[in-house]
């Protein structure tokens, strides 16, 4: 009798288990399934201009980046000076490991003739948590973006397997993005930054990093090298560091400046140039230039890359 007890209960604890396991997956199929719709279908907002960037942009031009790429780099004066068709897909708080991931995406349709990377250590060297970057990637999670997902977290491959887990991080940009649109693409992506810089903030800040101990991130570099290696079929990859209020430590660009060699890649270095370095009208931060600075920068960089021949059509 007894033994005829304990089996009921294991059938039941079973049944339970198995109804347990059901109604999660459904949930996670349902739900997942949901949001991945507004965000594939997102009318605005980061949701829509991610679309765009990955899966309709053929621009000849392309700029990545962090929020400094985003930033500085006018788009649309760009492609009226080169007579070609540029568009800015930076992202704030974004840094090679997405970036590489969005070129990969990009490159299933077609191949840019230029790739401007703008540089931004803390992002793009220096090393941090590189879970983040990937929050950008989930929704578009495919074959060719596994290995970036798998070099940052082995766990990502089964977490993967979640519909859910690919938006946890971002349904607060996909429902609005796709309920409630706004429209914040910018133009070309450019999304420039107006007003005045606090120069009280930035010079506290300046005391703070100039105590920093310099390290790098050995797979943010690995990443570097694969662009610089093998970038897309006939594409020209051009590294650039924009201008800081208060200047660069040189030595955090080191293995950019290593690659470059290495590989015959030009390196655009306006980090510490006089005309932008404590120069207040043009920067919203120390960060970060504002519109006015953003279009004299743009202008600059086109001149350089002319005269230097970089670009050629």
């Amino acid at each position: 009798r007894d033994q005829v007890f304990r089996n009921e209960n294991m059938k039941e604890f079973l049944v339970k288990l198995l109804l347990f396991f059901a109604t999660f997956t459904l949930i996670d199929v349902v739900l997942g399934n949901t949001l991945l719709f507004c965000a594939e279908h997102a009318k605005g907002g980061d949701t829509a201009r991610q679309n765009f960037i990955i899966n309709e942009t053929t621009d000849n031009i392309l700029v990545f980046g962090s929020s400094r790429a985003l930033r500085h780099y006018n788009a649309q004066m760009i492609s009226d000076s080169l007579s070609t068709e540029c568009h800015n897909c930076g992202y704030s708080g974004m840094g090679i490991i997405f970036n590489y991931g969005q070129i990969l995406l990009v490159k299933k349709r077609y191949n840019p003739n230029v790739i401007i990377y703008d540089i931004t250590p803390d992002c793009d060297l220096l090393p941090g948590d590189k879970q983040m970057y990937l929050r950008w990637l989930k929704p578009y999670y495919c074959s060719e973006v596994k290995e970036i997902f798998e070099n940052v977290d082995k766990m990502q491959k089964y977490k993967m397997m979640s519909r859910l887990y690919r938006c946890n991080s971002l349904f607060m940009h996909f429902i609005p993005d796709y309920l409630f649109p706004v429209k914040s693409m910018g133009v070309r992506g450019f999304r420039p930054l107006d007003g005045e810089m606090d120069t009280m903030k930035i010079v506290k800040k300046e005391v703070k990093r100039n105590k920093e101990e310099i390290t790098f991130d050995s797979l943010k570099i690995s990443y570097f090298n694969k662009l610089a290696s093998a970038p897309p079929k006939k594409t020209t990859i051009v590294f650039v560091v924009s201008p800081t209020w208060y200047g660069m430590d040189t030595m955090k660009i080191v293995p950019i400046r290593k690659i470059c060699l290495q590989r015959n890649i030009p390196l655009v270095d306006f980090s510490n140039n006089p005309k932008y370095v404590n120069n207040n009208v043009y920067f919203k931060d120390g960060e970060h230039l504002n519109a006015r600075g953003a279009d004299e920068f743009t202008k600059d960089l086109i001149h350089l890359l002319k005269k230097q021949k970089v670009i050629q059509w």
